[in-house]
């Protein structure tokens, strides 16, 4: 469910997360009335995370780092000088990331010792997922979906000659990923699903920028950016078969990333600076936080909602 920037290959020089202090503060309330805690501060511009239940994992874009983040405690740095990393996935073992201008594919145990790179010479990779046996990721300069066993090897193409391939997901051996489209409309996005034998297929098309994307049982999930200048998106899901596309809530603007638990899902929106959640059955969508400097990653476990503000360098949570 990891997705794209447009501002990504803007090089600029970052702080780095060596002075990275616990967070804790819980000064914000949210438009619920409950308390937004700030997990973590000064890191490097934390773009994507992912959690395992008992700990988050992210990524610091610019920062160059790969850090694991519990509430009450330090940051732990677990991989550093990395170029610009972006997508982040985990297994019961590992942290999996993404190096956009790298150009790899790396992992390090979640309890720390030297990376291991998986694969290299990958033009401009960005979502990653895993699943028992291998990783996949979208490349998304380069229009392929690729996967390499997470013990190593030589990288498979699983799709070429995609629209800027952008967040993937990974269930029962189908994978499905998202294309952003062509610039510089980006109004040509798509949805994509692969079974374990067969072609892609288009599960919905013509979608404005479509960025993160989830997926669980039944149903797929994913948020659309908006094209230019608007970037007037939405939320949307469809059956796993790829019928049954439907918007659950219109006029988000900026949508960014997405994550589901068994009844909700939660994303952010970039433009208006906030986290959100709406049944996965549809309904009422419901604010969590209002006026956040560029949401970004957002992962959910059995208690919170953690998210990243990329300008401001923190990692927040709200009970759920």
């Amino acid at each position: 469910m990891i997705t794209m920037y447009r501002m990504a290959c803007v090089v600029v020089l970052a702080a780095a997360c060596g002075g990275a202090r616990p967070g804790g503060s819980s000064s914000e309330i949210g438009p619920g009335g409950m308390p937004i805690t700030t997990i973590a501060t000064a890191q490097g511009y934390p773009i994507n995370i992912v959690g395992d239940g008992s700990r988050v994992y992210w990524t610091n874009h610019l920062g160059g780092e790969i850090v694991a983040g519990s509430p009450g405690g330090a940051p732990q740095l677990l991989a550093e000088h990395q170029d610009y990393p972006l997508g982040i996935a985990v297994d019961q073992t590992d942290v999996y990331w993404t190096t956009l201008n790298g150009g790899t594919i790396v992992k390090v145990a979640k309890s720390g010792g030297k990376p291991v790179t998986l694969a290299r010479g990958q033009f401009g990779p960005t979502g990653i997922a895993v699943d028992d046996a291998n990783v996949y990721w979208t490349n998304t300069y380069g229009g392929t979906v690729m996967k390499v066993a997470k013990a190593g090897g030589t990288p498979t193409r699983l799709a070429a000659r995609q629209a800027a391939p952008a967040g993937i997901a990974v269930s029962a051996g189908i994978v499905y990923w998202t294309n952003h489209g062509t610039s510089p409309g980006l109004d040509d996005g798509s949805v994509m699903r692969l079974p374990q034998a067969g072609e892609p297929m288009a599960i919905a098309t013509a979608l404005p920028d479509p960025q993160g994307l989830a997926v669980d049982a039944g149903a797929i999930y994913w948020v659309n950016h908006g094209d230019p200048p608007r970037l007037e998106g939405a939320v949307m899901t469809a059956a796993l078969d790829g019928s049954a596309a439907t918007v659950l809530v219109a006029s988000q603007h900026g949508a960014q990333e997405i994550a589901i638990d068994d009844v909700d899902l939660y994303w952010s929106n970039e433009l208006d600076g906030s986290v959100n959640r709406v049944a996965k059955r549809g309904g009422r969508s419901m604010p969590l936080a209002r006026d956040q400097q560029r949401p970004y990653g957002v992962c959910v476990d059995g208690s919170y909602v953690y998210w990243l503000v990329y300008r401001e360098g923190s990692i927040k949570r709200i009970a759920k």
